[in-house]
């Protein structure tokens, strides 16, 4: 029985309601893009996002407005070219994520840099794999399949039938899930086994974040990246995922950032992070059609829509 309908003995509530009608749907137009054969699945689910999120202009002003302050100097006809790049890439993250085998999205990968991961492990003290909103970071789910034991802290979703859902594909090959609001606890847990923790360090931290240029305009950043590598003496590995011309993708991983020298103090932060955020601003410029435009990255640190 759905939980949902396991709930104050079978009366509904209005969010229960609400994330009935969002999800149901959702898993029934799954299902039938699963029947359908694979090449006109893809073709309908990357026609949706140009039509509807770039044709309609879901969240486009967003990225465009964002894209232009990052680059004044680009024409507008490279700044269509790269929004449409941007929901082309959504389009076939949702395909990777919800149509595709854990065995056939594995054999489209490779991963290049595999040697920090291992020299980082080497030290027993586990390691941070720090990336961002880049590519197909939720394609970091086959890594256990390809020896890295990977964990990754997670924040539940609204809907929490969307979030049961989302989260048994990410476990079935061995991804450990950590909440959020558990913290420190379980991440230490994983670290003592010699696993590799993932964090999105291109989040925007509100009031509590330390406030560092990101794209030339200042951004807050979350601390606890570096507060923890250097309280516990953690190596911190940046790694993102490109997609390649043939979009098959590559794991990137970059020698590590470890500063055991360093102590545990607000003033040493900011050196790892500005490591962390001049690696991710590397593969931004690289690749701008792989970075999460549409959310507002600067807000608390920087109007990015003032006139």
């Amino acid at each position: 029985m759905p939980p949902w309908l396991d709930r104050a003995q079978g009366i509904l509530s209005r969010k229960d309601l609400i994330n009935a009608a969002e999800y149901y749907p959702f898993r029934a137009l799954i299902a039938l893009l699963k029947l359908l054969p694979y090449r006109l699945s893809r073709a309908l689910i990357l026609g949706l996002f140009y039509c509807f999120g770039y044709g309609l202009g879901i969240r486009r002003d967003v990225a465009s407005t964002q894209l232009k302050k990052v680059y004044p100097d680009w024409s507008e006809r490279r700044i269509k070219k790269v929004l449409k790049g941007i929901y082309r890439q959504m389009g076939l993250n949702i395909i990777e994520e919800y149509l595709m085998s854990d065995a056939d999205l594995s054999q489209k990968t490779r991963i290049k840099g595999r040697e920090h991961i291992d020299a980082a492990l080497a030290k027993g003290r586990g390691a941070i794999l720090a990336t961002g909103h880049f590519g197909n970071w939720e394609a970091a789910r086959i890594l256990p399949l390809k020896g890295i034991p990977l964990s990754v802290i997670i924040k539940k979703q609204r809907n929490i039938l969307f979030d049961d859902y989302t989260n048994a594909i990410r476990k079935r090959s061995g991804l450990r899930l950590i909440d959020m609001k558990r913290g420190l606890r379980d991440i230490l847990i994983d670290l003592k086994e010699n696993r590799v923790i993932a964090i999105l360090a291109d989040q925007n931290a509100g009031s509590r974040g330390l406030v560092l240029d990101f794209l030339s305009y200042p951004a807050s950043h979350w601390k606890g990246v570096a507060k923890l590598s250097l309280r516990y003496q953690i190596p911190i590995i940046p790694g993102f995922v490109v997609r390649t011309e043939d979009d098959k993708l590559c794991f990137e991983f970059s020698p590590m950032i470890y500063h055991p020298e360093l102590e545990d103090k607000e003033e040493n932060y900011e050196q790892v992070l500005s490591q962390i955020i001049a690696i991710t601003e590397t593969y931004i410029h690289k690749y701008p059609d792989h970075w999460f435009w549409v959310h507002k990255r600067w807000k608390h640190a920087y109007d990015m829509f003032q006139r």
